[in-house]
């Protein structure tokens, strides 16, 4: 467990340490302060700050994600969040006291990265082409290669500008996604059998893990991994494959079975490898971030978290999706589960994010409890 950033005498770590233990106690979304200096955060839609809609905007069909009503919940405006308002990343910063990631394409000087960079793309995968291509798919993604040439060349930045003050990654939270997802997705878009997508789970966990591997010899000391979410739940599948037999489907949850099946494998085999980086590097905070049960918690009960459309879209729908003129949008996107058919809304990401910060959705530890003194 990382000790605190500051040094303190005795009796005021013993009195910070009891407020921490109230914090997590009695108030659990009681921020904590003064731990990590900066995050840096790579992944794909679910953790996408404006990236993206940077990266396409000069093109002639400029990205949905940049329009109206993305954005409209929290921000009043699209913000390049492929959602209605906030993601993980976002209360994550905000737990940590950092006021905002700054997308890497969106910031025009160092002085926008005082807490950190996002390297993240929609539609981002963990493999690049070759590896696509390898196996007979045109598939021309944007990849967490690019992510790491963007973020060796902004660390070799920050470095030049804290000559003589120390390593800036040895007091950083890295946050490694989510990422994988959509070498899945675009595999499956282009009818790929699901068992030779179920191959590719050891290589793209494989490209994560050789990933935070560069980052800790980098002096990277805190990463926090989420896994796959139960994309059998989503909207646009549920779509996509409502011809599907009865028992393709979850009866409590109403979610396609082999999809979620699919996910949980890849979260498995993401968890075994973490345990392998704790082992070869005991000095390094790993947390596992279980975006999955946190989400999976909101199909078994939405009711219970005031879920009244779990499995539905807000916005857009089968002849309009959602940032193209003419969309339809929920009235409170609060009660849904999604908010274009593949991204889930601020409310969803809320639910997840504080799983992952207090529990019970993270391990070994709550993130939050990785900034308590040891």
């Amino acid at each position: 467990m990382r000790g605190g950033r500051f040094g303190f005498s005795p009796a005021v770590a013993m009195l910070c340490y009891a407020a921490l233990m109230v914090a997590a106690v009695g108030l659990g979304s009681r921020p904590v302060y003064g731990c990590y200096s900066r995050i840096f955060s790579f992944g794909d839609s679910l953790t996408d700050t404006g990236n993206y809609v940077r990266l396409t905007s000069s093109g002639r069909n400029p990205s949905p994600y940049g329009a109206p009503p993305y954005g409209k919940t929290f921000y009043g405006r699209p913000t390049g969040r492929a959602s209605d308002g906030r993601l993980v990343i976002d209360f994550i910063a905000e737990e940590f006291g950092l006021a905002n990631v700054t997308a890497i394409q969106v910031g025009t000087g160092m002085a926008d990265f005082q807490h950190g960079a996002n390297f993240a793309i929609i539609s981002s995968c963990a493999n690049n082409a070759s590896f696509f291509a390898r196996r007979g798919l045109d598939i021309t993604p944007f990849s967490l290669d690019t992510q790491m040439i963007w973020f060796r060349s902004h660390l070799q930045q920050l470095t030049l500008q804290n000559a003589g003050g120390g390593n800036v990654l040895s007091d950083a939270l890295v946050a490694m996604g989510e990422i994988g997802g959509n070498d899945y997705n675009f595999a499956f878009n282009k009818g790929v059998p699901r068992e030779t997508v179920r191959a590719f789970v050891p290589e793209v966990v494989e490209k994560l893990a050789a990933a935070m591997e560069e980052l800790i010899g980098m002096g990277a000391k805190a990463f926090v991994v989420p896994g796959n979410l139960p994309f059998g739940c989503s909207p646009l599948y549920l779509q996509r494959f409502r011809g599907a037999a009865r028992s393709e489907y979850d009866a409590r949850t109403g979610c396609l079975s082999w999809f979620n099946r699919f996910a949980e494998y890849h979260n498995r085999v993401l968890t075994a490898r973490l345990d392998d980086l704790r082992r070869l590097h005991p000095d390094v905070t790993i947390v596992y971030a279980d975006w999955y049960g946190a989400m999976t918690s909101i199909f078994q009960a939405p009711a219970k978290l005031g879920f009244t459309n779990a499995l539905r879209a807000c916005c857009g729908n089968q002849s309009v999706p959602c940032g193209n003129a003419g969309c339809t949008v929920c009235d409170d996107p609060s009660t849904y589960g999604s908010w274009d058919g593949t991204h889930p809304t601020e409310a969803v990401y809320k639910i997840i994010a504080d799983g992952v910060l207090h529990g019970p959705h993270a391990s070994p530890v709550p993130l939050a409890s990785t900034c308590s003194p040891s």
